[in-house]
């Protein structure tokens, strides 16, 4: 009996450990990945997946992974919209304007970070 209550007791524990879309880092922060959780959310081109990290209520840092986007409206998301992410808080995410020129990939990535924060704060 005591063997199949930690038995039992491990597999919940992994289980819950076992989050393929969000993990723990040694900092404390945690990271999103959004390929999977924002299969239907797309740029112009394809999907613009993003590993989304939070520590508190707070967006740490965002990336934005491989995508079939075009590069040189990729660049401009990157220069002009991703420093917008960094420290702001979960509840200001609304603020956050896209790129003027890159629409459709700017749509997609801000759309991703808005799952991504309510995948975290609902799994966390």
């Amino acid at each position: 009996m005591k063997t199949k209550f930690i038995l039992l007791a491990s597999i919940a524990l992994v289980a819950s450990c076992s989050d393929p879309n969000m993990h723990k880092n040694d900092d404390g922060s945690y990271t999103v990945n959004t390929t999977e959780i924002c299969p239907d959310i797309r740029g112009y081109n394809r999907r613009v997946p993003a590993a989304v990290t939070f520590k508190g209520d707070q967006i740490i840092n965002v990336e934005i992974l491989e995508n079939k986007e075009t590069p040189e409206y990729l660049e401009m998301v990157e220069r002009q919209m991703l420093p917008k992410f960094k420290g702001i808080a979960i509840s200001e995410l609304n603020s956050i304007d896209g790129v003027s020129g890159a629409t459709f990939s700017s749509r997609a990535l801000k759309r991703n970070v808005e799952t991504a924060a309510k995948y975290y704060q609902e799994k966390k």
